[in-house]
């Protein structure tokens, strides 16, 4: 009797501390969540006095609570803002600030820093791309450094216990490495390409490849101006066909050379006019369809919450191409934030009838390329399909890694 009772205080006794431990827990879950809610809506009133764009204000004020916040609530209070300010979508620069933030606290823990990335790919990776830039901006390597870097080059973006990454993660994160060998190389572009084809998998080579271009027509930080400056020979609005012709033992370096210089058409790319010309000049029909394809995902970026504004940029594209615009805008929608679904299937929904079964069907076919081995977002995905595209959803084995492209800069 006395072993009994023992044992049933026993018993109470730990079930009492597991309840305490439990209450605390929530206690904890709660508070953080209301500091969240409170930090964002500080900055969205604060930021709302800086005039119709609240972009810049947003990339100053956000960063700065890293350290008093981790990456993870930093990028809550991202989600919560974006709630609270339907006018600001495109987060992706932030990404980047976020990550350049990061990275400056312990400079040598870059590769360290990438898994931190939002699982969900929020501002389509731009932490990513903030942490490798971030490390490497002001610094110029000779080659016996660039060796020295070189496995943490060819490690930095591959799978590892921390961090099981989407195809969709590595392509990004391949994408900053192109960026990072601008920086690394003084803007020695054959030198930067060469680099790409020594660190990235073959598959993942035209990404990096596009991010080298990609640097030099999208500077955002006094740095990168700086590094286009000093370049000898550079392109301009009236030289893009002529400079990228330097590259044309490489079509596909040739092709992302033309398609990364449409900043030069704005805002005639996002509105759809003047995508037909640019991808006129690309050296091939493989490399036309490619800039059609990232032309596409521009529009879809730097449309959102506006899916009129994307519907009108497609309506512009030739007849033969006005699927693949609908179709890689909703891809790019969802790759901004993986977790809602619901604005890319409506931009498809939106598309004319010929097409909207294609824009659905790729998003489909590229599903498992997004979310890799992120089961829950796939079948939040896969239920917010229309029922005669749920069945097979997320068996696929992905869509083709060269359409991905990333869009650093928006026009304010």
């Amino acid at each position: 009797m006395m072993f009994t009772t023992l044992r049933l205080r026993t018993y109470f006794y730990a079930l009492g501390v597991l309840c305490i431990c439990a209450a605390g827990f929530f206690a904890l879950a709660h508070a953080q969540g209301t500091a969240v809610d409170s930090e964002a809506r500080a900055i969205v009133a604060s930021c709302a006095k800086s005039g119709t764009d609240h972009s810049a204000c947003y990339e100053s004020e956000v960063p700065s609570l890293y350290p008093k916040y981790d990456v993870a609530s930093i990028f809550d209070i991202v989600r919560e803002i974006r709630q609270l300010d339907p006018s600001y979508q495109f987060c992706h620069v932030l990404g980047h600030k976020i990550g350049e933030r990061v990275v400056a606290e312990d400079p040598d823990k870059w590769v360290d820093a990438i898994p931190l990335n939002p699982t969900d790919g929020l501002c389509s990776n731009g932490f990513i791309h903030g942490v490798i830039g971030g490390r490497f901006r002001s610094e110029v390597l000779d080659d016996a450094t660039i060796q020295k870097f070189m496995p943490d080059f060819k490690q930095a973006c591959e799978a590892h216990d921390t961090w099981q990454p989407s195809d969709l993660d590595r392509a990004m994160c391949y994408h900053a490495m192109g960026h990072l060998f601008d920086y690394i190389t003084n803007a020695d572009i054959t030198k930067a390409l060469s680099l790409c084809t020594e660190v990235a998998p073959s598959d993942y080579q035209r990404v990096c490849v596009q991010g080298v271009f990609m640097q030099i027509y999208q500077p955002l930080e006094p740095d990168d101006y700086a590094l286009i400056a000093q370049m000898p020979v550079k392109p301009s609005t009236t030289t893009v066909q002529t400079y990228c012709a330097r590259f044309s033992s490489d079509t596909v370096a040739q092709g992302a050379c033309i398609e990364e210089s449409w900043p030069f058409q704005q805002p005639h790319i996002t509105d759809g006019t003047a995508v037909q010309k640019l991808c006129s000049w690309e050296p091939n029909s493989e490399e036309a369809g490619i800039c059609y394809i990232s032309m596409s995902s521009i529009i879809g970026r730097m449309t959102l919450g506006n899916p009129t504004q994307a519907v009108q940029a497609c309506s512009q594209f030739p007849a033969d191409q006005m699927g693949t615009c609908f179709s890689y805008s909703a891809e790019a929608v969802l790759e901004e934030s993986r977790t809602d679904a619901s604005p890319a299937i409506a931009l498809c929904n939106r598309a004319p009838e010929s097409v909207a079964g294609e824009c659905l069907s790729t998003l489909v076919s590229h599903a498992q390329f997004m979310f890799g081995s992120n089961e829950g977002e796939m079948r939040s995905f896969c239920a917010a399909l229309p029922s005669a595209y749920q069945e097979g959803c997320g068996t696929g084995n992905g869509g083709p890694v060269a359409p991905i492209i990333s869009s650093d800069t928006i026009e304010r």
